[in-house]
C-alpha cells in the first residue's frame, strides 16, 4: 500500500479505492458553499462519497453542508464518537495544520498533523475499526515482532483519544492497529499489545490469523467467516 507509506495528494482517493471499492454510481457528495472550507475536506468527502458505502464507524466527520466557523473562528471537521475530542482547522492559516480539543476545554492544541495527512490517518484507522474481515490477538512483546513480520509503521502519531504508543501499520493486502491492552490482559510477568489486524477478505485475513491462534482470547474468536472485530473482544 505505497498510498498510505509515501502519503501524496491522492492517497486518500487510492486507498478508498483499493479498500472499498467504487460505487457504480460515482461521486454524489454535496459541495460545501463556503469558500473558506479547504479543499482537503470537499476532496475527502467526495472520495468517501465515490464508495457507495460507509467509511467511518466509530469517529465521524461533520457533513460538509454543516462545516462553518465557530465563534472562535475554528471549523471543526471531525468529532469523537463520544463528543469528548473535537479536531478542527483554521481557515486563516495557509498551514492546514489540525488542532484538537477535548469538550470540557476551550483550548486548541496543535497536532502535529497537516489536514491531507489527518485526514488520510483517520481513514485508515477507521478502515481498521469497521472492517468486516478482522481479529485481534493480546500478544506479548517477544512475540509482537514476528506476529508483524511483513508489515511496516504508517506515519501517523497517536489522535489525542489514543494511547500515546498507539501505531497504524500496513502489509501489501491488510492494516493493523496496535495499541496497550485493557487493564487485566497483558501476559503474566511480560509487556504485551493489543494487536488487530484487518483486511479485505477472509482469504487474505487467514495467513496472519494462523500464526496467532495462541494469542486470541477466548470467547473472541469465531468459526469463519471470519468477523472478528475488537469489539467482539470480552472487554
Amino acid at each position: 500500500m505505497e498510498e498510505l507509506l509515501n502519503p501524496q495528494s491522492g492517497s486518500i482517493r487510492r486507498f478508498l479505492k483499493r479498500w472499498y471499492g467504487l460505487a457504480e454510481s460515482g461521486e454524489n457528495a454535496t459541495s460545501s458553499g463556503a469558500q473558506e472550507i479547504p479543499h482537503e475536506i470537499v476532496d475527502w468527502h467526495e472520495a468517501a462519497a465515490s464508495t457507495g458505502v460507509e467509511v467511518t464507524f466509530q469517529d465521524y466527520p461533520v457533513e460538509i453542508t454543516n462545516l462553518k466557523r465557530s465563534d472562535d473562528g475554528m471549523i471543526a471537521f471531525w468529532i469523537e464518537n463520544q463528543n469528548g475530542y473535537y479536531w478542527a482547522i483554521d481557515p486563516d492559516r495557509e498551514e492546514r495544520e489540525v488542532f484538537c480539543r477535548e469538550d470540557a476545554s476551550s483550548s486548541w492544541r496543535n497536532t502535529g498533523e497537516k489536514l491531507d495527512h489527518f485526514l488520510l490517518h483517520c481513514t485508515v484507522r477507521e478502515a481498521i475499526i469497521g472492517a468486516e474481515s478482522k481479529f485481534s490477538a493480546v500478544v506479548p512483546t517477544s512475540a509482537i515482532r514476528d506476529a508483524l513480520a511483513g508489515f511496516s509503521n504508517l506515519p501517523f502519531r497517536p489522535l489525542a483519544n489514543e494511547n500515546s504508543s498507539t501505531r497504524l501499520l500496513c502489509s501489501s493486502d491488510a492494516l493493523a492497529r496496535v495499541t496497550p491492552p485493557p487493564v487485566g490482559y497483558s501476559h503474566e510477568g511480560e509487556q504485551s499489545w493489543l494487536l488487530a489486524i484487518a483486511a479485505t477478505s477472509e482469504s487474505s485475513l487467514r495467513k496472519y490469523r494462523i500464526s496467532l491462534e495462541c494469542y486470541i482470547p477466548a470467547g473472541a474468536g469465531r468459526p469463519h467467516p471470519i468477523e472478528v472485530s475488537i469489539e467482539d473482544l470480552p472487554f
